[in-house]
């Protein structure tokens, strides 16, 4: 679990308060999304009883992205140094994060800075596309990016863990994308 990132309202002290006050106004209202199911064709090709994370492929910067971990329990998203390189994006553009460090699991990391990138979900018409700020961290991962809480609530999505998959809305309908369950199991061995 990664704690830290953009989630509980933004960079500011003013701009959390302000979250943490919404919070305490509850309402009535829930977050205005169609209904999802999940059917056993979505989990068609998984090895079922399996407890293997969700991994799959995106666009991220015009090119097609590995190994992209759907990380629920973080609050943060986050791309690996060496994916940032070969993505030949440049250091100089990074932002500064404000906070000097934050917790992958147990370990403190200071990260390098974040930087907005266009990142799509789906194919074609069935695909959104979201600016989000990545975390660039310099440390090993078998993962290219873990993609945190903020950005599935910002793209609607809900996911299921035995398809191995998630499903998030589109102005064509509901979309749905597969995850890979070998390079799930490569990634998480390695």
């Amino acid at each position: 679990m990664i704690s830290g990132g953009f989630a509980g309202g933004g960079l500011t002290k003013s701009s959390q308060k302000r979250h943490l006050k919404e919070v305490y106004q509850v309402g009535n209202e829930g977050p205005d999304l169609p209904t999802f199911s999940f059917t056993k064709e979505d989990g068609q090709g998984i090895v079922p009883g399996h407890d293997d994370p969700v991994v799959m492929t995106m666009i991220l910067v015009n090119a097609h992205l590995h190994r992209m971990l759907i990380d629920q329990g973080s609050s943060a998203d986050i791309l690996f140094k060496p994916v940032f390189d070969k993505l030949g994006l440049d250091e100089k553009e990074l932002k500064a994060y404000p906070d000097t460090h934050f917790r992958l699991g147990d370990t403190r990391i200071k990260p390098l800075g974040f930087m907005p990138l266009h990142t799509t979900f789906g194919k074609g018409m069935k695909s959104k596309t979201l600016s989000i700020d990545f975390i660039v961290v310099d440390v090993s991962s078998a993962y290219n990016v873990l993609i945190g809480r903020t950005t599935l609530n910002q793209l609607g999505a809900v996911v299921s863990t035995p398809h191995l998959c998630i499903k998030f809305p589109t102005l064509e309908g509901i979309a749905t994308i597969r995850g890979d369950q070998k390079l799930a199991r490569k990634c998480y061995n390695a």
